[in-house]
């Protein structure tokens, strides 16, 4: 969880944000996700803007974000600024879940302007900024119908049933807040006289 945000909806700009689902959002995840059973049902969204700082403990801001997946079916995540930080990739694992789900898969660069779709189940985390701060729109996209069927037991909730992991998983890939063997996978991987 972040500590520097602002839920968007709750500031008047709910209307904005339902347009961004209905013309840009849902027709992507439409597009892209055709496999997916929400894929043509993306109806409503929970948005906010997180904060991200260099100093972020001193600053009441954060300077990345643990490895997590979100509570939606898409995300939209949109880097609206500041100029001139570096670091602080979105970083993205396997998908919650599947035999992979800690095995790093990319780093997409945050730049200003520049958005980024993925499904809410992806294994993703924001790299620690190494100077400045940045500023993120996050949208996160769900299916009333998704929902209703999964808590009714018609479909199985994203990520269920759990595969068991084939490879030992990546140490970028672990989530201190997520994982309850971080610390036995942390020490299995360190070098000999570390841990």
């Amino acid at each position: 969880m972040n500590r520097g945000g602002l839920i968007v909806n709750e500031i008047g700009l709910e209307p904005l944000m339902d347009l961004l689902l209905r013309r840009l959002i849902a027709p992507l995840a439409a597009h892209l996700y055709f496999a997916e059973p929400f894929a043509a049902s993306l109806d409503h969204h929970h948005s906010f803007v997180v904060a991200y700082r260099h100093r972020g403990d001193e600053c009441g801001g954060d300077r990345g974000l643990d490895m997590h997946h979100d509570a939606s079916e898409a995300t939209l995540n949109v880097c609206l600024g500041r100029e001139g930080f570096t670091g602080g990739g979105l970083r993205f694992c396997g998908r919650f879940g599947g035999e992979a789900h800690r095995r790093n898969v990319a780093v997409a660069d945050h730049a200003v302007g520049r958005a980024t779709l993925h499904l809410g189940r992806q294994r993703h985390g924001a790299d620690d900024l190494t100077s400045g701060e940045r500023l993120n729109l996050i949208v996160w996209a769900r299916s009333s119908a998704f929902r209703a069927a999964a808590a009714y037991g018609y479909i199985a909730p994203d990520g269920y049933p759990k595969e068991p992991e084939q490879a030992r998983p990546d140490l970028e890939c672990l989530s201190l807040a997520n994982d309850d063997d971080y610390h036995e996978q942390r020490a299995r991987q360190a070098p000999s006289g570390e841990g």
